[in-house]
């Protein structure tokens, strides 16, 4: 298995691992840079990216279950077609690592003091997405050895990824939001929806791909296109108007501040003498 890298200089094998993390890299300072509110401790988001990197291993096993049901299902229910192989293997590949990732991020993440504003559920998922799709390059870039196959990649599968991951982030901040207010049933829908909706994505991208159709091809860009505009578009929105997971209570702004806290009394005294005085 080996073999094949064995011929590989350590320069080439260091320009190999550059262009297959960069561009997982660079999205990553992109997000950071929009948490606008309050940053993320550095060690919080490494512990972000290896739950990225462990989600590829409990995929790996997973998909080679999912395989051996595809093959199952193609040869007793569906037609073996290559239209249905494909279907049927993007949806599989989009539940498990959709949930292989949202497992981490909960694990890592859900109650860690750090999470306290509704736009660390979109950093912290995009981290753990983007650790994941860097693992993922690497295996893709050195067993191709293409420069290609890295940029397409570069353009394509890491951005999309990262997608998949606002949606998961911003439903699982809502989540949290829903469970700081006590809400236990939005919380349960919007921690379904964090899984449910990014799976139905990368299901889409990937099965657009997959069933080996023109249509599909059409399909998969138009759908690239529309879902790149969205969710930048959602990052600068959510970026702008992120807010405090649990705002402080009115007592608890002048315990923690210098300020005195207001008199009702005395303030309805001054209002009676000044309404006096104007008379």
């Amino acid at each position: 298995m080996f073999n094949q890298y064995e011929s590989l200089s350590t320069p080439v094998i260091i320009f190999y691992i550059m262009i297959a993390i960069l561009p997982a890299a660079m999205l990553m300072v992109y997000i950071y840079r929009n948490d606008s509110k309050e940053k993320e401790s550095p060690l919080l988001l490494l512990k972000c990216i290896f739950g990225g990197i462990l989600a590829v291993a409990i995929a790996i096993v997973l998909e080679l279950i999912s395989d051996r049901i595809v093959i199952y299902l193609l040869t007793i229910i569906f037609q073996p077609t290559q239209m249905n192989y494909g279907i049927l293997t993007a949806l599989f590949v989009g539940l498990i690592e959709e949930g292989a990732k949202l497992f981490f991020l909960y694990r890592f993440t859900w109650k860690n003091k750090e999470f306290n504003y509704r736009f660390d559920g979109i950093v912290y998922a995009v981290f753990v997405s983007l650790g994941f799709a860097a693992l993922e390059n690497v295996f893709y870039v050195f067993n191709t050895q293409s420069i290609a196959i890295a940029a397409q990649r570069a353009l394509l599968t890491i951005p999309g990824h990262m997608s998949f991951a606002v949606y998961m982030g911003l439903y699982y901040g809502q989540a949290k939001v829903a469970e700081a207010q006590g809400n236990q049933e939005a919380r349960n829908l919007t921690l379904g929806a964090a899984f449910a909706f990014p799976a139905i994505l990368h299901a889409i991208f990937d099965g657009t791909l997959m069933v080996n159709e023109i249509l599909g091809l059409v399909i998969f860009f138009i759908f690239i296109i529309i879902l790149d505009i969205v969710v930048f578009r959602t990052i600068q929105l959510e970026s702008k108007s992120d807010a405090l997971i649990n705002p402080p209570a009115y007592d608890d702004i002048y315990c923690n501040t210098s300020l005195n806290q207001p008199n009702p009394i005395v303030e309805e005294v001054h209002d009676e003498t000044s309404t006096s005085e104007k008379m």
